[in-house]
């Protein structure tokens, strides 16, 4: 999967890991996974920025004609 270009620090990514180890069991989350797992927070947080960056210019269409055209297709 690739990894969406976005702005981080190493503040973010220790601040990322310590929430992530609070949970109950994660102390056995091996490296690769703490790592995985961040990449996959910053594709979420990339697709998120473009959302609302679409929403912003105005990319945006009527949930209605959506349902409309899902209903005539399926």
């Amino acid at each position: 999967m690739p990894i969406a270009h976005t702005e981080t620090s190493l503040a973010d990514f220790h601040k990322f890991l310590g929430q992530q180890l609070s949970h109950p069991g994660a102390a056995s989350m091996s490296p690769e996974e703490a790592l995985a797992r961040w990449r996959e927070h910053q594709v979420t947080l990339a697709a998120i920025r473009e959302g609302l960056a679409d929403i912003d210019a105005g990319r945006t269409r009527p949930v209605e004609e959506l349902i409309h055209e899902l209903k005539a297709r399926y």
